[in-house]
């Protein structure tokens, strides 16, 4: 029996979904090397790569389930999931998990099977499909601001409260993408541009308290200036160094790469194999290969739109 009988919807995103999968154990399984080495590591680099597996058949398994539920279900789905998504967001907060020696309040350890997942990707899917399914029950009817604070506006806030003290960029990216189906889904515009002022004016608080009591919120706000300093060049040593060490890879890789597994600033680089994996890709595969991936992100986006 063909594939093609068992899914529904667009082949062609299917398959660009399936080529990155299969493109991504070429880097994880290299830039691995340097995590293999750190601490007491023997150098074992094929439980990287067996991890990695395990995440992508999960990661099908959840895509291909979810593909096959109804779209009409998940507006009953996102109302009795918002609770637990608040619960989930506490206990993760509560939590303290600590990964690689820094603090990492926004995954959770799932009991039991040890497992990490960020607790705020699960809110976000959430949160947008709680508001469209608001927007979609009032599509037909003439609300006032008043009347949309509470079943719109205090959800999103609450959780956009828990999710932002640990990872404001997540919070932000989620709030830009409630304000964006609101403006889709014919929210009035002036509504939306109080919503920005007050969050705002909330997020100032928040920085202007975090500041003032530095041990409430330890490293957050030092950490969003760091990151604004290094990315205006202003950085110190050690901000700076993971950019410039990422810039070296780049320039190693131009145009077309050192080759799959040959990158030599993957045992230098920090993060090489999660927030620079961009940067060893680079490196190995060349500025080609780097556009190449980009390309492919590009064409599935369009293809959604």
């Amino acid at each position: 029996m063909k594939i093609k009988s068992y899914i529904s919807g667009d082949t062609f995103l299917w398959a660009l979904v399936l080529i990155l999968l299969v493109f991504s154990f070429l880097p994880v399984y290299s830039a691995s090397a340097n995590l293999a080495y750190i601490g007491t590591g023997t150098g074992n680099t094929t439980k990287y790569l067996v991890k990695h597996f395990g995440h992508v058949v999960i990661g099908l398994g959840l895509l291909y389930s979810v593909h096959k539920i109804p779209y009409r279900y998940f507006r009953g789905l996102s109302v009795l999931l918002l609770p637990v998504v608040i619960l989930l967001l506490i206990y993760t907060a509560m939590q303290g998990t600590i990964m690689g020696g820094a603090s990492a309040s926004r995954w959770m350890t799932v009991p039991v099977i040890g497992m990490k997942f960020q607790t705020s990707t699960f809110a976000f899917v959430v949160l947008m499909a709680y508001a469209a399914k608001y927007l979609a029950s009032i599509k037909d009817k003439e609300v006032t601001f008043k009347q949309s604070i509470v079943p719109l506006w205090v959800p999103v806030g609450i959780i956009l409260a828990l999710i932002a003290p640990f990872n404001l960029s997540t919070a932000l990216l989620i709030f830009i993408m409630v304000l964006l189906t609101c403006f889709i889904g014919g929210y009035p515009i002036k509504y939306l541009l109080g919503i920005i002022g007050i969050g705002f004016v909330a997020l100032s608080l928040f920085v202007l308290t975090a500041k003032a009591f530095p041990g409430v919120f330890p490293n957050r706000v030092d950490t969003w200036v760091s990151r604004i300093a290094t990315f205006g060049g202003e950085g110190d040593s050690d901000s700076m160094y993971q950019v410039e060490r990422a810039k070296t890879a780049i320039a190693n890789g131009y145009p077309f790469g050192v080759g799959p597994g040959k990158s030599a600033t993957k045992h230098v680089l920090p993060q090489s194999a999660s927030d620079f994996i961009y940067a060893i890709i680079l490196e190995e595969f060349g500025l080609v290969g780097g556009l190449i991936i980009l390309a492919l992100y590009l064409f599935f986006l369009f293809r959604l739109i």
